[in-house]
């Protein structure tokens, strides 16, 4: 009778990760809540990146000196203090060294100063748009060329610089609580998404218009419905499944151009591409 092993854990399999790829350098999420790890993961493999994603940094300790190896580090929505109550920045900064990049992304409005620290970029972005450009601003810093982010399912590409959906020769153009909306759709493509799951991937502490419109998600679902023609004459169908959610289903086999990379989405794992 085999022996029970228990499998590698997360860090264990980072350091095999790092050092099988000395020299094809990765990058981090460092982040406590699903909404932006999930954001920066798609934003990272639209980027051509597989990240490595940490959800605690005693998860990222584990990793060790390898943790410097990074090219990048997204760390976002992170507590003050660490576990043994120290700044949780200058914890950070010793353990991956006074080096590499990292990107701060604060999304709360109330999110207080930040000591000054080398190699730190700040950035308070409220939607996946806003991350997009913070992400690619800091490859950009660092001697990194990235063209703007665009994310295909089938004959539908994303355009995040420009809150944009380009289909049937035709683009339109999205206001932030709809683009984020849409595009978490096509990510959960398959699957019936709660109104409370959509919810939790929109600014929890907007205001205004935006805070109206995200009360309101059955009403930017009719909006979607009509503005992208989700009615199944381009391949897809945005139905609503009474006390359930909202459901995107692809309707028929839409046209791709040849030779686009495909990536998969670790969290939906529905197929998508990273648009040329």
């Amino acid at each position: 009778m085999r022996a029970d092993v228990d499998p590698p854990s997360r860090a264990e399999r980072g350091r095999t990760t790092m050092r099988c790829s000395a020299a094809r350098r990765r990058v981090g999420v460092l982040a406590y809540s699903l909404r932006t790890r999930e954001f920066a993961r798609r934003i990272f493999r639209a980027a051509g990146y597989a990240p490595l994603v940490f959800v605690s940094l005693d998860e990222l300790i584990e990793v060790g000196p390898d943790a410097s190896m990074l090219e990048m580090l997204l760390v976002g929505e992170v507590p003050v203090a660490d576990s043994l109550g120290r700044p949780f920045l200058q914890s950070l900064r010793e353990l991956v060294g006074p080096k590499l990049p990292l990107l701060l992304a604060r999304f709360g409005r109330d999110a207080g100063p930040v000591p000054p620290t080398d190699n730190l970029v700040v950035a308070s972005p409220r939607y996946f748009p806003d991350l997009c450009m913070a992400v690619l601003s800091l490859f950009s810093a660092i001697g990194i060329d990235k063209a703007p982010l665009k994310m295909a399912w089938g004959d539908y590409t994303f355009e995040p610089a420009r809150r944009v959906v380009a289909f049937d020769g035709r683009q339109t153009g999205l206001d932030p609580v709809a683009f984020d909306i849409a595009l978490e759709l096509f990510f959960r493509a398959g699957q019936i998404v709660p109104k409370r799951t959509l919810t939790l991937m929109l600014p929890p502490d907007e205001q205004g218009l935006a805070r109206h419109r995200i009360d309101n998600i059955g009403s930017v679902i009719k909006e979607l419905r009509s503005s992208l023609r989700l009615r199944g004459q381009h391949g897809w169908d945005l139905e609503t499944c009474p006390r359930l959610g909202y459901r995107l289903t692809q309707t028929e086999r839409s046209s791709k151009p040849a030779g686009v990379p495909m990536a998969i989405d670790e969290a939906s794992a529905q197929v998508f591409s990273p648009a040329c």
